[in-house]
């Protein structure tokens, strides 16, 4: 652990770690007064992962020498919301935490600690210029993902056998031009101590499906801006009620906090492209 140049190296040969969430039926997981709301219809979110890894500090010049992780990850997610929107609401991002999942940490009393932790977040991407109402329902699973991230070269850092499996279903009862995305963010992060808060760092993977849902009014003069593009009709013959174009993006990011993060993973998934007449 401690060698006779003043070396700190540690070898962590597989760290098994999991959790799961249940979301009620009924729970409101955003709202914003007077004209937004959303519920959740059921949802359950469970992962597991395996972490290997390895550090080596060099104490007598206090520099980290090497640090990274391989992470063996599985991933299933079921969530079904309905959003509520009863009047305009400016494009905005949502976010609700059901849980964190603080296993055990590797102690060293004195010399190093490592904290694993798993966390979620449910959220959504808002906007719109009138009352909507919709109801998502998406099913992701990542039955074998693994990630490599070196904390000290990024360029290192990869990603293989992210490939989503996926089902889903939408359904609009009122319609305004807009768009209601929800998404998923699960995380696997590292924390490392070593000499009692001398160095530390905290870096792991992240981990978003997202559900992006476009509404267009036919014929509507108003549009609501997204962050990277505005929204427009992609459906030339939807002129007599209203288009909603789904998508399912996946992306998979690794990240040291306050430094960097780069993507190893990212895909689009076309879902849906239909005209609903009024």
């Amino acid at each position: 652990m401690v060698d006779n140049d003043g070396n700190i190296t540690f070898d962590e040969p597989g760290l098994n770690i999991a959790s799961n969430f249940s979301i009620p039926s009924g729970t409101v997981i955003f709202a914003e007064e007077p004209n937004f709301s959303t519920v959740a219809n059921g949802g359950y979110l469970s992962d597991a992962a395996v972490i290997r890894g390895h550090f080596d500090f060099n104490v007598p010049t206090q520099q980290l020498q090497s640090l990274y992780f391989n992470i063996d990850a599985a991933f299933f997610g079921n969530l079904a919301m309905t959003f509520n929107l009863t009047g305009p609401v400016d494009n905005s991002n949502f976010a609700f935490t059901p849980g964190t999942f603080l296993p055990s940490a590797i102690n060293i009393p004195g010399i190093f600690s490592l904290m694993p932790a798993l966390h979620w977040v449910i959220g959504a991407d808002v906007g719109s210029t009138g009352p909507v109402v919709h109801s998502s329902n998406i099913t992701v699973s990542i039955p074998d993902g693994h990630v490599h991230v070196d904390f000290l070269n990024n360029a290192n850092s990869r990603a293989v056998g992210w490939g989503p499996r996926l089902t889903s279903s939408v359904s609009t009862q009122k319609a305004a031009s807009g768009h209601v995305s929800p998404y998923v963010d699960f995380s696997v992060e590292l924390s490392l101590d070593i000499l009692n808060g001398l160095f530390n760092v905290t870096g792991g993977v992240a981990a978003k499906p997202q559900f992006i849902n476009e509404i267009n009014v036919a014929k509507s003069q108003s549009h609501v801006r997204k962050a990277d593009h505005m929204l427009s009709l992609r459906n030339v013959t939807c002129n007599s009620g209203f288009e909603l174009r789904s998508d399912f993006n996946f992306s998979v990011t690794a990240y040291v906090v306050d430094k960097w993060d780069v993507s190893l993973y990212n895909t689009l998934i076309p879902v849906a492209d239909e005209c609903y007449h009024f």
